[in-house]
């Protein structure tokens, strides 16, 4: 995590009493001005991530059932990692399926439920037949006068109600079967959709690669709601980026393409160098920090997971540099000869950790006289 911005001072940077300063014959200590670097950057920590790294989720909850791989699998796009518990939607896909079978089997066509309508209609369809052969031979009686005119009425009215009775028993078998049919289609559905859930059950690798850690074992618990829904994490070893876990506050500073200079534990002697390739877009709530990622030459073996400081270089000022403490109202005591002369200097007005940029009056060689 990053704490501040650091000035590096390199190589040829040194503090007042180490091996540019001088002990004169008259015992008067001199420091020499020396050309040197230093450099601002921004500290952070981080880690060693993979550049193609996915953390496997579930969408579900439920006890883990069974877990296919380990850590060091190679795995395939689709490639099936772990089943979640789904006993309730099996249970509930075979009570469909039952429903189902049993509408699939009454809509058959030598089924009991349509043998049945089937004989009650041809009922009333025969009734109905005679009722018509009884209404046209009285109707002709009647036109004739061979009748009177209530026995034609009644015949009449006895063919109006076979025709509703027949209608009836039609139209309610009709609306039965698609009563049914209607059923048959929602369950069908309503299977699909389960089908389709409990595929959500079977967790599969989304890319090609290794798997790089587990998070959990068979018979644990899976919330989908929280973060303990992670199963594995996948991605290419061989493809490796550096995180680097910056404070908000410095974001505005770092570029894209800015220098990054890296450490690691494993290899306390060694410095690696890489560039700056993304900045994430958001910020993290909790620890306030922002993900930047680099592109780091590693010469040395190095895995995922490992930690790393880093600094991400913000500009790099050359020139000379004295200590601020030799500078008295911009003047400086400068050893010529034997003699000691006071120097008028140009600053920059910066302070460099203690040190401050000469622009001009000193040039390098030059000794500045300490403490006399």
């Amino acid at each position: 995590m990053l704490k501040k911005i650091v000035l590096i001072i390199l190589v040829l940077v040194v503090a007042v009493g180490a091996v540019f300063v001088y002990k004169e014959k008259n015992n008067y200590k001199t420091y020499q001005v020396q050309k040197r670097q230093f450099v601002k950057s921004v500290y952070a920590s981080g880690y060693i991530d993979t550049a193609d790294a996915v953390v496997v989720k579930s969408e579900v909850s439920g006890y883990v059932e069974k877990i296919f791989v380990k850590e060091g699998d190679n795995l395939k796009k689709g490639q099936p990692i772990a089943v979640i518990s789904n006993q309730t939607i099996q249970e509930n896909i075979k009570d469909i399926d039952y429903q189902i079978s049993s509408l699939k089997e009454k809509l058959s066509p030598n089924s009991a439920f349509r043998k049945e309508n089937e004989a009650q209609i041809e009922i009333k369809k025969q009734v109905l037949e005679n009722a018509k052969k009884i209404y046209e031979r009285r109707k002709t009686l009647f036109e004739k006068g061979l009748i009177p005119k209530e026995q034609f009425e009644e015949v009449a009215k006895n063919l109006q109600i076979a025709e509703n009775d027949y209608k009836k028993q039609l139209d309610a078998y009709n609306d039965s079967v698609s009563t049914l049919e209607y059923q048959l289609k929602s369950l069908t559905a309503k299977k699909q959709s389960l089908q389709k859930e409990l595929e959500k059950y079977v967790i599969k690798s989304p890319i090609d690669g290794k798997v790089l850690r587990k998070f959990l074992n068979e018979g644990d618990y899976i919330n989908s709601m929280m973060q303990t829904n992670q199963i594995v994490s996948v991605g290419n070893p061989d493809k490796l980026e550096t995180v680097l876990l910056v404070d908000e506050e410095y974001i505005p500073k770092i570029k894209e393409g800015m220098e990054v200079i890296v450490k690691l534990d494993s290899y306390p002697n060694k410095v690696f160098t890489g560039k700056i390739k993304s900045i994430e877009l958001q910020s993290d709530r909790n620890s306030r920090t922002v993900k930047v990622k680099a592109d780091v030459n590693y010469d040395f073996p190095v895995v995922v997971n490992m930690t790393v400081e880093g600094n991400i270089i913000l500009s790099k000022e050359e020139g000379i540099f004295i200590p601020k403490e030799l500078v008295n109202d911009g003047k400086v005591k400068v050893l010529q000869g034997s003699e000691i002369k006071e120097v008028s200097i140009q600053t920059d007005g910066e302070d460099y950790n203690g040190f401050v940029k000469v622009l001009n009056g000193l040039k390098e060689g030059d000794k500045i006289v300490i403490g006399k």
